[in-house]
């Protein structure tokens, strides 16, 4: 079975001869031809240049045995071009000159055109689709609604979110307008990223784990069916991660998605009993690449041997970190990992 059929076939719930893999983050900062092009490009250039950016999302394609490319892009694409102003610090993240705070905040986005000040994202998309020539699954991403919400009203990272949470809460009207904007915009990146090449596109919801049940069914949920029922007219499989939303489970049985992708908190086994109909993806801890090789083979086989026992067996699952992968992540261990995977289909 070649890698892209296989990808494919994992993302209908059809028999797969092994899951497929590959990894949130996979081209990153723990790859010398990554940090190589780092040394000598801004992180918005080798977005906005597709040779860039197919150069970096090659290489773990040649280094490790992975089914499927992911496009090199940033969820913050979408908040840059509506004119909050993303830059990234070294050793602080992502930085907004602007704030979305009030009604004259929203409404000083530009939101006329977007897709024209985005088209290097499926520009990228479509250059690294010639380049593979079908040999690899492709995915296309945006980010989720909320988590978009939660750095635009912010200005950046947190530990808490305090002011996106906040808001939601004293002026929950402007919350939803808000996340309705960045539902139809991701919506709109997406159905881009699809017609450029995109065999699925994956929503990151990086910080919908901080929301409590009844705010994630209140606000998330609502605006992450807006995204996904526009993309899914596409025809295309849509995969929402949430980062530490095992709490959620429940209320993700109510979301317009194809797939859940599994962060490391949760089990598969308790996936698939509150989401039967969902493919499912993850879950190994990116912190245990940094363990001895012999440990990431071992539960790299732990994982394989429960997804063997799930009532649906290896059907409509996708083997992937819980998060993405850390730098200095030892290579070794990420082919150790990719490599038993491999194993499961000899």
């Amino acid at each position: 079975m070649d890698k892209r059929a296989r990808f494919l076939a994992a993302l209908s719930r059809q028999p797969v001869d092994r899951p497929p893999v590959w990894l949130m983050r996979q081209a990153g900062r723990y790859l010398p031809g990554y940090r190589g092009v780092r040394a000598e490009h801004g992180f918005w250039d080798v977005c906005r240049t597709p040779e860039l950016s197919t150069r970096v999302a090659l290489e773990p394609l040649r280094l490790f045995p992975l089914d499927a490319a992911i496009v090199f892009s940033d969820i913050l694409v979408l908040p840059e071009a509506l004119g909050a102003g993303v830059t990234f610090e070294k050793g602080e993240g992502p930085v907004f000159s602007t704030t979305m705070r009030s009604r004259a905040d929203l409404a000083r986005w530009n939101t006329s055109n977007l897709m024209d000040r985005l088209a290097y994202v499926p520009n990228a998309v479509q250059h690294l689709s010639t380049t593979l020539a079908g040999s690899h699954g492709i995915l296309g991403f945006a980010g989720a609604p909320f988590t978009l919400f939660a750095y635009s009203v912010e200005g950046g990272g947190s530990d808490d979110f305090r002011h996106a949470r906040s808001l939601m809460a004293t002026d929950p009207g402007l919350a939803r307008d808000t996340l309705n904007l960045f539902a139809d915009a991701a919506a709109e990146l997406c159905l881009a990223e699809i017609a450029a090449g995109a065999d699925a596109v994956q929503l990151f919801d990086t910080w919908g784990g901080l929301l409590s049940r009844e705010d994630y069914r209140a606000f998330a949920l609502p605006a992450l069916n807006r995204a996904a029922s526009q993309i899914r007219k596409s025809g295309k499989p849509v995969i929402l991660f949430i980062k530490g939303g095992m709490h959620l489970l429940e209320v993700l049985r109510d979301v317009e998605v194809d797939g859940i992708s599994l962060d490391w908190r949760t089990s598969f086994t308790e996936a698939r009993a509150a989401l039967p109909n969902h493919v499912l993806q993850g879950q190994l801890d990116p912190v245990l690449l940094f363990a001895s090789e012999a440990v990431v083979r071992e539960r790299t086989r732990a994982m394989l041997k429960e997804i063997d026992s799930l009532p649906t067996g290896n059907r409509g699952v996708i083997v992937n970190l819980g998060h993405g992968i850390l730098p200095q992540t030892p290579e070794a261990n990420v082919a150790a990992l990719c490599d038993e995977v491999v194993a499961r289909g000899l």
